[in-house]
């Protein structure tokens, strides 16, 4: 029988703090599994799940774990995380449905929503697992201690669960899916873990590309073409326009499937954290490190990691980088053991680097070992003919999210396509969403455009006379005014590059009251100086 444990990573993952072990450790001490297989919702969480292996195995464990990436716009929307939970155990049991098994869940990782989202999918009867709850010892005496929640179908009787095809109901079930945990005839989880090598595999989505304009086209099938082999990619182009969409698409369609793909934005990094960030560090190795940390490469061992925005490494940096990519071993900071590490790197940046060669800030060795091969991505005012298909999409997939059954009027449309999208398609997404939550209806007027966009046309009368204007089937006046509020707040964010204090100021609101509407109420997420790459999740 094959003890399996399915669990988010969370913040407390692996310690809680330097002598207290983190959720999945202590449950991994108090009882053995033969596998274990760790949902991360993020590069970071998937980072301390590869240190929850690493200590597990320092102790002689023969438990192999697996990785299923499980992308989040928010750690706390109850349906996002109860959906994709659901495809992502959906794309999972396959590969254990013919061993004899016996799947077990630990709720404590993660936050409330997606505790929430695991208890509906085990009370419902959709997946059948025992539902583990840890005591920490500070609240059992000294000791950590497991209980199994008790789920009997007394409890929540007529409870079901609801399976869509994307359009609307289709069928109600009120057990777990036929073939879910049946008699074996394969060993098909190792037989996933051995062609990923140790046990270790990343399941994603294959990202969506939607274009079909010839040059965007083009680059995709490069991208494709270049994917089979293992050689080292550059991503150049605006803000906006892909990167990380395409450098998803080579990994995912690459023989690195199934290992890990690590972001990391290297504008964001500072350079006295930047030599952690990619490589880890021992604990110790200086004021703050309270414990060890794999750093970016060692967590992709195997897999690609992506390094947006890469001209904006410091100089000791790019020497350090080089060296790792050069000898493929890694000194983590504080330690003297080099680690080999294989990854595959594919850089992006918007800026000119040939500009920086010449200028010498960015080293020209360097340069030559990320570029073997450099893709331009066209920016989206050059592919005006993919603008409709973007904005179909964007707005299909609102009123997916949120059931409803909105659209944009012909002249907004129109606007939308005359307007130069210096953010490219994130832009677009972003305004679509806008427009959307101001809107009520499937033909939403150019006047519940964003400011930045409507501003762009202040010389054109025909839209100046209706941006003041009611449309007939009325307006979410509270939702437009939140949408403003909220775009000046990202504006003097930006402007201070996320200091918040001098954002506050630029608007004249109180710091703290600055924080708490951005965060609290307008939902706005940045990072300021300093502050390390987590979100709030438990």
């Amino acid at each position: 029988m094959h003890d399996i444990l399915l669990s988010f990573v969370g913040n407390r993952d692996p310690h809680v703090e330097e002598q207290e072990l983190g959720p999945v450790l202590s449950l991994l001490q108090a009882r053995e599994f033969s596998h274990v297989v760790l949902f991360c919702t993020g590069a970071s969480y998937l980072e301390r799940g590869r240190m929850v292996e690493e200590i597990s195995r320092s102790g002689e464990s023969g438990t192999r774990f697996n990785y299923v990436s499980m992308e989040l716009q928010s750690p706390i929307d109850y349906e996002e995380i109860y959906r994709e939970l659901r495809r992502s155990v959906d794309q999972l049991m396959p590969t254990i449905a013919h061993l004899p098994h016996r799947l077990s869940i630990l709720l404590d990782p993660g936050t409330p929503q997606m505790q929430t989202a695991w208890f509906l999918l085990v009370a419902s009867g959709y997946l059948e697992a025992d539902l583990l709850q840890g005591v920490p010892p500070r609240f059992a005496g000294g000791a950590y201690k497991v209980r199994t929640v008790d789920l009997t179908h007394d409890i929540f009787p007529g409870l079901t669960i609801a399976r869509t095809d994307g359009t609307g109901v289709v069928a109600v079930a009120d057990r777990a899916p036929q073939g879910w945990i049946g008699e074996p005839d394969t060993a098909a989880l190792d037989a996933a873990g051995e062609r990923a090598g140790a046990g270790r595999w990343i399941q994603s989505s294959t990202p969506d590309i939607i274009g079909s304009n010839p040059a965007f086209r083009d680059v995709m099938d490069q991208a494709l073409q270049l994917a089979s082999y293992d050689i080292s990619v550059v991503l150049a182009g605006e803000t906006g326009t892909g990167k990380e969409v395409v450098a998803g698409l080579i990994h995912s369609s690459s023989p690195r499937s199934h290992k890990p793909f690590l972001a990391v934005n290297c504008a964001a990094v500072s350079p006295s954290l930047a030599e952690s960030e990619l490589f880890g560090h021992e604990k110790g190795a200086f004021t703050g490190a309270q414990s060890a940390r794999l750093g970016k490469f060692r967590a992709a061992n195997g897999g690609t990691v992506f390094l947006d925005e890469v001209g904006d490494l410091a100089p000791e940096t790019q020497a350090k980088l080089l060296r790792v990519l050069e000898d493929g071993l890694v000194v983590p900071v504080g330690g003297d053991a080099p680690v080999a590490v294989d990854v595959r790197v594919i850089a992006a940046t918007n800026r000119d680097l040939g500009l920086m060669l010449q200028k010498g800030t960015f080293r020209q060795d360097l340069y030559q070992r990320l570029a073997q091969m450099t893709l331009y991505l066209p920016p989206l005012r050059e592919r005006p003919e993919d603008i409709p298909l973007l904005l179909r999409h964007f707005v299909d997939r609102w009123n997916a999210k949120y059931h409803e059954s909105k659209g944009l009027a012909e002249e907004t449309v129109r606007f939308l396509m005359e307007y130069p999208w210096p953010g490219n398609v994130r832009e677009l997404k972003n305004v679509v969403e806008a427009t959307c939550a101001m809107g009520r209806s499937s033909q939403i007027g150019p006047g519940l455009l964003p400011p930045d966009v409507r501003s762009y046309f202040q010389q054109d009368a025909s839209l100046e006379s209706i941006t003041a204007a009611i449309p007939e089937d009325g307006l979410d006046l509270r939702a437009l005014l939140n949408n403003v509020e909220k775009t000046y707040y990202e504006r003097a964010l930006t402007r201070t590059e996320g200091n918040a204090e001098r954002a506050a100021k630029l608007l004249g609101i109180n710091g703290a009251a600055f924080r708490k509407a951005a965060r609290e109420r307008l939902g706005i997420r940045w990072r300021e100086p300093g502050e390390p790459d987590t979100c709030d999740q438990d």
